[in-house]
């Protein structure tokens, strides 16, 4: 099922659409909305899962040895990568 959601824009803003189906990046109007708006809802469920990576962070605080452990590793791998200095 769809809805009709009517949507007012700027003259400029409309050019500028019209552009882009011009060029063939869209097929249509609505076409090119539909992917605006999955572009917006796809970086709101990224802002989600960093806003709940920062809580549990901030709940949980990683020790300070984990960082100094990782940053060992990753510089024992690019010395044996042939590496330069990190």
């Amino acid at each position: 099922m769809t809805v009709q959601v009517p949507v007012r824009l700027t003259d400029s803003d409309l050019a500028a659409l019209d552009a882009a189906i011009a060029r063939g990046r869209f097929a249509n109007r609505s076409e090119a909305l539909r992917a605006g708006l999955d572009r917006i809802l796809f970086e709101e469920h990224q802002r989600e899962i960093d806003e709940r990576y920062a809580a549990a962070y901030r709940k949980h605080p990683q020790e300070a040895w984990v960082g100094e452990l990782g940053l060992a590793g990753l510089t024992a791998f690019d010395k044996a990568e042939g590496g330069g200095p990190l």
